[in-house]
């Protein structure tokens, strides 16, 4: 018997006809499906509510089963969770990241080692003199902050094909795994056999050997990278107890991960950039005298393919105005604070790269109706192939008839078949 007669049959037969051959055709209604949409729509809503519940609180007793966590390490972990995830966007790094790197450093600890490495991210800097040693003993909030934030950074740049956004497990174990012993031996050896990356994954993974410049060879017994990564996230997701963060708020951050990557999704099918844009101030009056082989480009055409990102990632700084007709390569000179800034994709497109005739190092890339040119980079993160708007695909150098570390940026318009002015096409 279906809901709509259970639900009438305790009406009087001449009014049960009547609703059914007079009343309900006049209204253009049918009953039977507004009644079972309407069973079908409260039955959905209580196995939606049922599932997260369940995913919420089966992954939480899981996780910290498996990979246990102090109480002291789970509060700082909810403590500094909103800060560690504005790092991570603002580094476009796993917002889980910053605080994994802390715990495997100094057990999220509030204080500086004797031996000069800093909390985190530091250790390299400080010996090789970019930055001072952090005083040994007690540091405040505002520190650790920008400790967490140097680790970011440099986690980034160890693993630039990383995003906010990834969440593919080997990726992510490849990056611990660059962090700790640098880009050469993720590109080489398998993140799975570290010991900083794996150990405590499971019963395959206990114990592991890690070997170390100054400890020696010794047998890890705190847990890797990849399962704190999983503990913190299951952590973050949970939101501890019902009493201190609601269930509304676990359903709310699941919600914003969906969006987030629907809204990647998106950015990726339209062709506009995920990432934000770097700004650069151009001067009121500039100085384009060597412009005659400039033309105008062109107005219409697709969207995605046009250039629209600064490629120099950080700090961006304009040192020389349109120049370079002679050597029919017109362009702009941008240099930054960070001499070995990352070089992006300004547009989608066919990567290829080569040394010149002036023996510059060039980075090619071209679509349908652009091409750009980026001259001069230290190194190439890639050398032939596809790669999306916002992809690293080197870093900024002086290799090349230069004075100092620069890119060299050039834009040649394929529709209107002239070289245009790249300031026309910078955020």
């Amino acid at each position: 018997m279906s809901p709509y007669y259970r639900m009438v049959q305790w009406l009087p037969d001449w009014f049960r006809i009547w609703i059914q051959n007079q009343l309900l055709p006049s209204l253009g209604l049918q009953p039977q499906l507004i009644v079972t949409s309407l069973f079908r729509g409260i039955l959905d809503s209580f196995l939606f509510v049922a599932l997260a519940t369940g995913l919420l609180t089966g992954s939480r007793y899981y996780l910290e089963g498996q990979y246990a966590l102090p109480s002291n390490i789970q509060e700082t972990v909810i403590k500094w969770a909103p800060i560690a995830d504005h790092i991570a966007r603002e580094a476009d790094i796993p917002r889980e990241v910053p605080l994994v790197l802390w715990f495997k450093e100094n057990s999220m600890r509030a204080e500086n080692p004797e031996n000069c490495t800093g909390i985190i991210g530091a250790y390299d800097l400080v010996r090789s003199g970019e930055r001072p040693c952090f005083t040994p003993g007690s540091i405040s909030d505002l520190e650790i902050s920008e400790q967490l934030a140097i680790a970011a950074v440099e986690f980034k740049i160890r693993c630039p094909d990383i995003t906010y956004l990834t969440h593919d497990p080997d990726t992510i174990k490849r990056c611990y795994f660059a962090y700790n012993a640098g880009s050469g031996a993720a590109a080489r050896l398998d993140a799975n056999e570290s010991a900083y990356v794996m150990n405590n994954y499971d019963e395959n993974y206990t114990n592991m050997v890690y070997s170390d410049i100054e400890l020696g060879t010794v047998a890890v017994t705190s847990l890797g990278a990849w399962p704190t990564h999983l503990a913190f996230q299951s952590l973050i997701v949970s939101q501890m107890d019902a009493e201190e963060r609601p269930l509304s708020l676990s359903i709310l951050n699941i919600s914003t991960q969906i969006y987030d990557l629907g809204t990647q999704a998106w950015h990726e099918l339209a062709g506009t950039a995920v990432r934000n844009s770097e700004l650069m101030a151009l001067p009121s009056v500039r100085a384009t005298n060597d412009s005659t082989c400039l033309g105008e480009p062109h107005k219409l055409g697709r969207l995605r393919l046009q250039p629209r990102l600064n490629p120099v990632s950080e700090s961006p700084i304009l040192t020389q105005d349109i120049h370079g007709c002679s050597y029919s390569l017109p362009g702009l000179d941008i240099s930054s604070n960070n001499r070995s800034a990352i070089l992006v994709a300004p547009m989608p497109g066919d990567v290829t790269t080569y040394t010149d005739q002036w023996y510059n190092s060039t980075i090619r890339i071209e679509n349908d109706e652009w091409i750009v040119w980026l001259l001069h980079p230290r190194s190439y993160f890639v050398e032939a192939g596809t790669v999306t708007r916002g992809q690293a695909v080197g870093v900024m150098g002086a290799v090349g008839y230069t004075t100092g570390p620069h890119v060299h940026y050039t834009i040649y318009d394929k529709v209107n078949e002239t070289f245009v002015d790249p300031a026309k096409f910078l955020p």
